[in-house]
């Protein structure tokens, strides 16, 4: 064999090798790509999956907070129109007459005597609840409330 037909072979095989080489350093780097794609690929899932947690809680802390203001308003209207009710029954209340007030806690008084009894005491709050109550044969008290009428029937 010739020296020429030695460095050849030596060559080829050196190629073969080299080839070898790459072929397995290209299976092994492929084999390591898909790995990391792989190894990417559920960290990505874990991050998303993170992110649809805190964005559901957020948004869950966001809908429970709108609902907590929600109710915060619909009571306070509520407070408004039960205020605005209540001034309006006020000031309705100023305006009856001696003689309509007095039929009006006479017809609540027997009411009270008829649920309580007879034997009741009436804390009058105004001299009309004492005049109608020492009508119908009632105990009086003075009321101590401050109000604008009415009574209060106790059982005695």
């Amino acid at each position: 064999m010739a020296l020429e037909d030695i460095l050849s072979r030596i060559k080829e095989e050196t190629d073969r090798e080299i080839d070898t080489i790459i072929g397995e350093a290209k299976v092994e780097k492929e084999k390591r790509l898909r790995e990391a794609q792989r190894v990417l690929e559920k960290e990505k899932e874990r991050e998303i999956k993170k992110a649809k947690v805190s964005i559901e809680n957020w948004k869950k802390a966001e809908i429970a907070k709108i609902k907590q203001e929600a109710r915060k308003k619909i009571i306070q209207l509520k407070e408004s129109i039960i205020k605005e009710c209540f001034n309006e029954v006020l000031e309705r209340f100023k305006k009856i007459d001696g003689q309509s007030y007095r039929k009006i806690v006479e017809k609540w008084m027997k009411s009270a005597m008829v649920e309580i009894g007879k034997d009741i005491v009436i804390v009058a709050h105004r001299d009309e609840d004492k005049e109608v109550a020492e009508k119908l044969g009632l105990k009086v008290k003075k009321g101590k409330e401050k109000t604008l009428g009415g009574f209060i029937a106790q059982s005695k």
